[in-house]
């Protein structure tokens, strides 16, 4: 049971604000050699105008760095004086049940009203461990408990994160047109690792970034075959950054496993095994097979860029039911472990229904989680022969194209509060069978055609379906993602695969 000494020993800085520097999360943060602050910390709002309250979710995978965000957020508290009885950490990981929620909010407000005045900030750490958290949020915004507070929930269980929320529809609370109360943090973007990694390109990178849609605008000159001068000045720096890229494909974009790397010179072993439990363990709530689950994940490294149905893909994995490759997909899309995309109709804009999506794993960490998994072999040993493989390598690249892709179209979506990347981050097929890889859409005037050749060098004729979507939509560029070239051609630009992440 919650009780107020429970509270006082997760939240010292109600009788000693400095001691937020002794915290173990800040500790490892100071000792990490790159220190990343996730821009997610500046996307979330906690002052309002009105004394109404406010909820986020805060939703990601394990290791990606949720509770050192709020952390880092709450030292930032400390420091601006706000007072530090307003502000409440708890996690709920060794909770049982919502009603443990309802006492401890309950109990907080109660000994907070006898202190102070003004806002509260109520972070609730790994609050998907209880199913009917979203009960006892509910409950205290109907009784009026979380007047003038901003509370944040997170958990790394999407699911459950997603079922619970539902039940709080019209009482997230008021915030700007250009906010969202569902926030979801990812891996770090290839840009945000570059800038921890390279200063002479972060530098540049800020330039491009003090203009509004910077990076925005050079992208879409490429779409006029036009190379923006700033795009030569960062070609400058090509061995750099594929040395950055090479490192980006191991590592993936997750801070604690890029700072092992950087430390020892490895991955160790249990990084692997953490992420692959937090995961089972997640499914195992689910009643899900984790043996077919490894079969599937199998499958899927296989299959990974082709669009092959679950049928296909049951047979593959042996789990012989087209349902429960179904099931299992869709829980790997939620748990953001896989990425769904669909085929593109030119025509409506949209996805087509009927046809296969093709499968990429998020991250390139997670990719090399579940190979390992599905291997004999170290992790880290297959992980390093992974990127040696010109096939493999080319698999993953797309994997980090379609995941940038998605930030992309978020990053300048209209209607962030119902963003779907399904409806923006396509593939493209012709009656002939000729694909291409990406169709990015804004959903209004931005449809780009993207073709991933990762390779020394690029033949015309792999460029089939590119030239068939161009004549077909009249469009008059695409663009292809090469290994090393940055050049205009007649129908498409040329750019190298880091330069490109750069602009996502």
């Amino acid at each position: 049971m919650i009780n107020e000494s429970d509270m006082r020993k997760l939240n010292p800085w109600w009788s000693n604000p400095t001691v937020i520097n002794e915290d173990p999360q800040i500790q490892k943060w100071n000792d990490s050699k790159m220190r990343f602050i996730p821009e997610m910390r500046d996307e979330i709002k906690y002052d309002f105008s009105s004394d109404g309250h406010v909820i986020y979710t805060l939703r990601g995978s394990r290791q990606v760095g949720k509770t050192t965000l709020i952390k880092l957020q709450i030292k930032k508290f400390l420091k601006n004086r706000v007072p530090p009885e307003n502000i409440l950490y708890y996690s709920l990981d060794a909770s049982t049940d919502y009603k443990d929620i309802t006492k401890l909010v309950e109990m907080y407000m109660k000994k907070t009203a006898k202190i102070n005045k003004g806002r509260c900030y109520l972070f609730l750490d790994e609050a998907s461990t209880i199913k009917e958290w979203g009960t006892a949020i509910k409950m205290a915004v109907d009784n009026g408990t979380l007047k003038n507070c901003t509370v944040v929930v997170s958990g790394s269980h999407a699911l459950n994160l997603s079922k619970a929320r539902e039940k709080l529809v019209g009482r997230m609370g008021d915030i700007a047109d250009d906010n969202y109360n569902h926030k979801i943090l990812l891996p770090m973007s290839f840009s945000e690792y570059v800038s921890l990694l390279d200063k002479d390109i972060k530098k540049i990178l800020l330039e491009i970034n003090s203009k509004p849609d910077g990076k925005k605008d050079i992208f879409l000159r490429l779409l006029n075959h036009e190379i923006d001068p700033r795009l030569e000045k960062i070609n400058l720096h090509m061995n750099s950054l594929n040395n950055i890229l090479r490192e980006y494909m191991l590592t993936g974009g997750f801070p604690q496993i890029l700072n092992n790397r950087i430390s020892t010179g490895v991955i160790p072993a249990n990084r692997y095994t953490n992420y692959l439990e937090s995961i089972t363990s997640i499914l195992n709530m689910l009643s899900i097979d984790e043996n077919k689950l490894k079969a599937l994940c199998g499958g899927l490294i296989q299959s990974q860029t082709s669009n092959l149905s679950n049928i296909n893909l049951a047979k593959e994995s042996r789990l012989g039911s087209y349902n429960t490759v179904d099931k299992y997909i869709n829980i790997l899309d939620n748990l953001l472990v896989v990425l769904k995309i669909h085929q593109y109709n030119a025509k409506s804009k949209n996805r087509i229904f009927r046809k296969n999506p093709k499968l990429y794993f998020q991250d390139p960490f997670l990719f090399h989680t579940f190979n390992g998994w599905t291997n004999t072999a170290d992790n880290f040993t297959t992980s390093l022969k992974s990127i040696e493989d010109e096939t493999i390598l080319g698999k993953i690249m797309e994997g980090i194209v379609a995941d940038h892709l998605i930030r992309w179209a978020f990053r300048y979506s209209k209607k962030v509060q119902t963003f779907s990347y399904t409806d923006h981050v396509f593939y493209w097929k012709d009656d002939k069978n000729r694909e291409v890889d990406f169709i990015l859409y804004d959903g209004d005037t931005i449809e780009v055609p993207i073709e991933v050749k990762y390779r020394n060098q690029i033949r015309c004729k792999e460029l089939g379906g590119l030239t068939s979507f161009l004549n077909k939509t009249g469009k008059k560029c695409g663009i292809v993602i090469s290994k090393h070239d940055l050049e205009e051609k007649k129908d498409y630009t040329v750019i190298p695969a880091p330069i490109f992440l750069l602009l996502m």
